[in-house]
Protein backbone atom coordinates (compact mmCIF):
# COMPACT_ATOMS: atom_id res chain seq x y z
CA UNK A 1 0.00 0.00 0.00
CA UNK A 2 1.25 3.18 -0.68
CA UNK A 3 1.57 5.99 1.46
CA UNK A 4 -1.54 8.09 0.25
CA UNK A 5 -3.22 5.51 0.31
CA UNK A 6 -2.02 4.29 3.78
CA UNK A 7 -2.50 8.01 4.64
CA UNK A 8 -6.59 8.01 3.26
CA UNK A 9 -7.06 4.89 4.72
CA UNK A 10 -5.87 5.58 8.48
CA UNK A 11 -7.96 9.10 8.07
CA UNK A 12 -11.28 7.32 7.05
CA UNK A 13 -10.75 4.95 9.97
CA UNK A 14 -10.03 7.44 12.81
CA UNK A 15 -12.87 9.46 11.52
CA UNK A 16 -15.00 6.98 11.61
CA UNK A 17 -13.77 6.23 15.33
CA UNK A 18 -14.60 9.99 16.19
CA UNK A 19 -18.68 9.70 14.38
CA UNK A 20 -19.15 6.78 16.59
CA UNK A 21 -17.99 8.08 19.91
CA UNK A 22 -18.51 11.41 19.27
CA UNK A 23 -22.91 11.32 20.19
CA UNK A 24 -21.95 9.32 23.48
CA UNK A 25 -22.85 12.09 26.13
CA UNK A 26 -23.86 12.57 29.95
CA UNK A 27 -25.85 15.83 30.44
CA UNK A 28 -24.62 17.25 33.23
CA UNK A 29 -25.52 20.65 32.27
CA UNK A 30 -25.00 23.18 29.01
CA UNK A 31 -22.09 21.85 28.29
CA UNK A 32 -22.73 17.28 28.22
CA UNK A 33 -19.63 15.09 29.41
CA UNK A 34 -18.48 12.82 26.31
CA UNK A 35 -15.86 10.94 25.24
CA UNK A 36 -15.13 13.48 22.02
CA UNK A 37 -12.21 14.95 23.62
CA UNK A 38 -10.30 11.66 24.40
CA UNK A 39 -10.92 10.48 20.95
CA UNK A 40 -9.79 13.73 19.54
CA UNK A 41 -6.47 13.40 21.59
CA UNK A 42 -6.04 10.19 20.79
CA UNK A 43 -6.36 10.58 17.35
CA UNK A 44 -3.93 13.77 17.58
CA UNK A 45 -1.85 11.14 19.62
CA UNK A 46 -1.50 8.21 17.24
CA UNK A 47 -0.99 9.75 13.64
CA UNK A 48 0.04 13.26 11.76
CA UNK A 49 -0.64 16.47 12.32
CA UNK A 50 -2.08 16.21 8.66
CA UNK A 51 -3.90 13.24 8.89
CA UNK A 52 -5.59 13.97 12.50
CA UNK A 53 -6.36 17.81 11.50
CA UNK A 54 -8.09 16.37 8.35
CA UNK A 55 -9.88 13.37 10.33
CA UNK A 56 -10.95 15.95 13.27
CA UNK A 57 -12.16 18.40 10.11
CA UNK A 58 -14.53 15.63 8.65
CA UNK A 59 -15.60 14.90 12.18
CA UNK A 60 -16.95 18.58 11.68
CA UNK A 61 -18.28 18.99 8.62
CA UNK A 62 -20.17 16.00 8.53
CA UNK A 63 -21.84 16.98 11.74
CA UNK A 64 -22.15 20.58 10.61
CA UNK A 65 -24.36 18.79 7.57
CA UNK A 66 -26.66 17.45 9.76
CA UNK A 67 -25.35 13.78 10.47
CA UNK A 68 -25.61 13.33 14.11
CA UNK A 69 -22.47 13.01 15.58
CA UNK A 70 -22.08 15.47 18.02
CA UNK A 71 -23.34 15.19 21.67
CA UNK A 72 -26.68 13.53 22.38
CA UNK A 73 -26.54 12.39 18.51
CA UNK A 74 -27.24 15.44 17.35
CA UNK A 75 -26.16 16.97 13.84
CA UNK A 76 -26.20 20.89 12.17
CA UNK A 77 -24.32 23.67 11.58
CA UNK A 78 -26.05 25.04 14.56
CA UNK A 79 -23.92 23.68 17.02
CA UNK A 80 -21.19 25.24 15.63
CA UNK A 81 -22.29 28.62 16.58
CA UNK A 82 -24.51 27.50 20.03
CA UNK A 83 -22.62 27.13 23.44
CA UNK A 84 -20.77 24.40 22.71
CA UNK A 85 -19.28 25.70 19.37
CA UNK A 86 -16.58 26.68 21.27
CA UNK A 87 -15.24 22.86 22.30
CA UNK A 88 -16.17 21.72 19.09
CA UNK A 89 -14.16 24.22 17.14
CA UNK A 90 -10.81 23.98 19.46
CA UNK A 91 -10.65 20.12 18.40
CA UNK A 92 -9.19 21.71 15.51
CA UNK A 93 -6.28 22.76 17.71
CA UNK A 94 -5.58 19.59 19.18
CA UNK A 95 -4.10 18.16 15.86
CA UNK A 96 -0.58 20.83 16.14
CA UNK A 97 -0.47 21.11 19.91
CA UNK A 98 -0.33 16.94 20.04
CA UNK A 99 1.76 16.90 17.01
CA UNK A 100 4.42 18.57 18.54
CA UNK A 101 4.74 15.28 20.81
CA UNK A 102 5.63 13.87 17.35
CA UNK A 103 8.41 16.21 16.31
CA UNK A 104 10.26 17.65 19.49
CA UNK A 105 9.48 15.30 22.29
CA UNK A 106 9.07 11.27 21.00
CA UNK A 107 8.68 10.31 24.64
CA UNK A 108 5.95 9.58 27.39
CA UNK A 109 6.51 13.54 29.11
CA UNK A 110 6.07 15.13 25.73
CA UNK A 111 2.76 13.21 25.07
CA UNK A 112 1.77 14.22 28.66
CA UNK A 113 2.44 17.87 28.55
CA UNK A 114 0.68 18.44 25.20
CA UNK A 115 -2.05 16.59 25.84
CA UNK A 116 -2.54 18.67 29.19
CA UNK A 117 -1.77 21.96 26.90
CA UNK A 118 -4.55 20.47 24.16
CA UNK A 119 -6.82 19.94 26.97
CA UNK A 120 -6.76 23.64 28.62
CA UNK A 121 -6.75 25.20 25.43
CA UNK A 122 -10.25 23.00 24.32
CA UNK A 123 -11.45 23.82 28.49
CA UNK A 124 -10.43 27.54 27.62
CA UNK A 125 -12.11 28.15 24.79
CA UNK A 126 -15.08 26.16 25.42
CA UNK A 127 -15.36 27.95 28.59
CA UNK A 128 -14.99 31.68 27.18
CA UNK A 129 -17.02 30.93 23.98
CA UNK A 130 -19.94 29.21 26.21
CA UNK A 131 -19.52 32.93 28.85
CA UNK A 132 -19.97 34.37 25.60
CA UNK A 133 -23.38 32.79 23.74
CA UNK A 134 -25.41 32.50 27.01
CA UNK A 135 -24.03 35.55 28.29
CA UNK A 136 -22.95 34.13 31.90
CA UNK A 137 -20.77 35.61 34.44
CA UNK A 138 -17.29 34.37 34.44
CA UNK A 139 -18.03 32.44 37.52
CA UNK A 140 -21.24 30.74 36.63
CA UNK A 141 -19.19 30.20 33.27
CA UNK A 142 -16.55 28.41 34.91
CA UNK A 143 -18.61 26.68 36.83
CA UNK A 144 -20.72 25.32 34.03
CA UNK A 145 -18.37 25.20 31.43
CA UNK A 146 -14.43 23.95 33.02
CA UNK A 147 -14.89 22.72 36.58
CA UNK A 148 -16.94 19.46 35.84
CA UNK A 149 -14.29 18.35 33.40
CA UNK A 150 -11.24 19.04 34.87
CA UNK A 151 -10.99 15.50 36.43
CA UNK A 152 -12.64 13.69 33.89
CA UNK A 153 -9.69 15.58 31.10
CA UNK A 154 -7.12 14.35 33.81
CA UNK A 155 -8.33 10.66 33.20
CA UNK A 156 -8.63 11.30 29.86
CA UNK A 157 -5.39 12.50 29.35
CA UNK A 158 -3.97 9.15 31.08
CA UNK A 159 -5.85 6.79 29.18
CA UNK A 160 -4.43 8.59 25.63
CA UNK A 161 -1.06 8.56 26.83
CA UNK A 162 -1.28 4.87 27.77
CA UNK A 163 -3.00 3.98 24.28
CA UNK A 164 -1.02 6.34 22.29
CA UNK A 165 2.39 4.90 23.53
CA UNK A 166 1.06 1.16 22.44
CA UNK A 167 -0.13 2.22 19.06
CA UNK A 168 2.91 4.00 18.65
CA UNK A 169 5.46 1.01 20.07
CA UNK A 170 3.83 -1.16 16.92
CA UNK A 171 4.32 2.14 14.81
CA UNK A 172 7.73 1.89 15.25
CA UNK A 173 8.21 -1.92 15.51
CA UNK A 174 5.91 -2.15 12.16
CA UNK A 175 7.25 0.54 9.99
CA UNK A 176 3.49 1.70 9.70
CA UNK A 177 3.31 5.68 10.31
CA UNK A 178 0.50 7.24 10.49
Amino acid sequence: MNSNTQRIAITAVLTALLLAVGPLAINIGPIPMTLQTLIVALVASVSSTRVSLTAIGLYLLLGAFGLPVFAGFKGGFVFLAGPTAGYLWSFLLFAPIIGLSFKKWANVWGLIVTNILASVVNLTIGTIWLIMSMHMSIAAGIAAGMTPFVLSSALKITIVVIVALAVRKVQTRTSLAF
